[in-house]
């Protein structure tokens, strides 16, 4: 299809396209002229100086000594207040290098008073030799040990002997290879020991992880409620999952997604009943609220000479068994 357009207009069009592209360029040559400077914003009532650290260590050094909301009312500063959050401040910075193995910093704060209702809050960190990693065992205990997948995650643990010690690293690593044995169907998997033993030095630190996979679970029988219109045939085939096979919380949610995504229920809500578990077998709980039809069916008409027959829409019953 074809757009018509006037001529006036077009002309109109381009005369515009003229102006806007000769405007972006003066705004260009503004800006870009030797000597222009952006406006600056108005001075925040207490600024705060950060030397001696960088990176992700100087991020979180500043997240720490974000100033409380209230500190700064109408753009009046509570002087007792800020004195009260600068007496912290140290122990607030001790806390936030240690993440990243420094235990043994030194931190210098100091509150400098200017004009008119003004601060300054100057930091001086002196970070030191990071702690060391001198000793690391990771292991796996219970009728889960075997399993490779776990194997392999252990001894791919993300820390090393004379590695610093990080303990986001620890712990996101710690945590996945829990997730991974769930996954596995050792629900009860657990740490009985987790330790992070560090020298009275603050340089060096031994660390013990043992994971107790416990008793492996499996998918057991499954019940659906509140969908007595569809036969059991059409709504099984949205599980992802057969009784006897190994538990797994991402084949519960898949079959969740599967449900919400036909489109037939406006409530879907999919439960593993692990409490009524025997013999490590744990049931399943679907139920559902449909939702409201949205689509006609009318009957089919047939005409024959003078006459016409009218066929019923189907039943509900038997619309949900031939499928969507």
């Amino acid at each position: 299809m074809r757009l018509l357009i006037p001529q006036e207009e077009v002309f109109f069009m381009i005369i515009n396209s003229r102006w806007l592209r000769l405007l972006c360029a003066l705004i260009v040559c503004v800006v870009l002229r030797p000597g222009f400077t952006a406006p600056l914003s108005a001075a925040e009532p207490v600024a705060v100086v950060v030397k001696g650290v960088e990176g992700d260590a100087l991020k979180n050094v500043r997240e720490a000594l974000a100033l409380p909301a209230g500190l700064i009312s109408n753009g009046k500063v509570d002087r007792l207040w800020l004195e009260r959050f600068v007496s912290q401040a140290q122990e607030k910075i001790h806390l936030a290098l240690q993440p990243f193995g420094y235990y043994n910093a030194r931190v210098n704060v100091r509150l400098d008073p200017g004009n008119a209702g003004e601060y300054r809050l100057l930091v001086n960190v002196e970070t030191g030799e990071p702690v060391r990693i001198t000793a690391l065992a990771v292991s796996l205990e219970g009728p889960g040990a075997g399993e490779e997948p776990l194997q392999k995650m252990a001894a791919a643990f993300p820390l090393e002997n004379g590695g610093v010690l990080l303990q986001q690293t620890y712990e996101q690593a710690k945590e996945a290879l829990q997730l991974r044995a769930q996954e596995l169907g050792y629900l009860d998997a657990e740490y009985p020991v987790h330790e992070i033993r560090i020298a009275g030095d603050a340089l060096s630190a031994r660390i013990e992880l043992i994971l107790k996979t416990g008793e492996k679970y499996y998918f057991d029988g499954v019940r659906i409620e509140g969908a007595p219109d569809y036969p059991d045939a059409f709504l099984w085939r949205y599980l992802t999952f057969s009784s006897g096979e190994a538990f797994s919380w991402a084949r519960l949610a898949e079959s969740q997604l599967n449900f919400n995504n036909s489109e037939r229920f406006r409530e879907v809500i999919v439960t593993a009943q692990k409490q009524e578990s025997q013999e490590f077998k744990v049931p399943v709980l679907v139920q559902l609220k449909p939702a409201p039809r949205r689509s006609l069916r009318p009957g089919i008409r047939i005409r024959h000479g003078h006459g016409r027959k009218i066929y019923p829409p189907l039943p509900r019953s038997e619309y949900a068994a031939r499928g969507p």
